[in-house]
């Protein structure tokens, strides 16, 4: 979730236009971003940090793997992907048929499916040591 969460909120935060034009899955070209006009970099930039906010979550998490944190990280994922999810799935006119199922599906399994998965497996952690051990390090 962190490297998801990562790779978006450097993108988007820091290159705000390029993101807007050629986003939002990085390497892939599709644009998605700049069908829904119009560019504001005030937005764009915030959606960033945002997502690197959650990657701090994300990665605390995947170092500290108590359920609480691992679950708080998954479900902060969960509470903007649904919501955003949602609002895409009733707004794909503008799209191609491809563009839309592609777009339908990666939101469905990066921004629901992975949380929610980490979600329930955070049930099965025993990490009483180890958040022990990473709070005496950073304190």
């Amino acid at each position: 979730m962190g490297a998801l969460t990562g790779t978006i909120g450097l993108w988007a935060g820091f290159w705000p236009k390029s993101f807007y034009e050629h986003g939002p899955i990085p390497l892939l070209d599709t644009g998605w971003v700049a069908m829904l006009p119009p560019y504001n970099e005030h937005l764009v930039r915030d959606y960033g940090f945002m997502n690197l906010a959650v990657t701090v979550i994300s990665v605390v998490a995947a170092i500290v793997m108590s359920p609480l944190i691992v679950r708080t990280a998954a479900t902060a994922v969960i509470t903007f992907g649904l919501p955003h999810m949602l609002f895409h799935s009733f707004h794909l006119e503008h799209m191609s048929t491809a563009d839309a199922i592609l777009l339908t599906t990666t939101n469905s399994l990066l921004t629901i499916l992975l949380p929610a998965t980490v979600f329930a497996m955070a049930g099965q952690l025993h990490p009483a040591g180890t958040q022990r051990q990473f709070l005496r390090n950073v304190t």
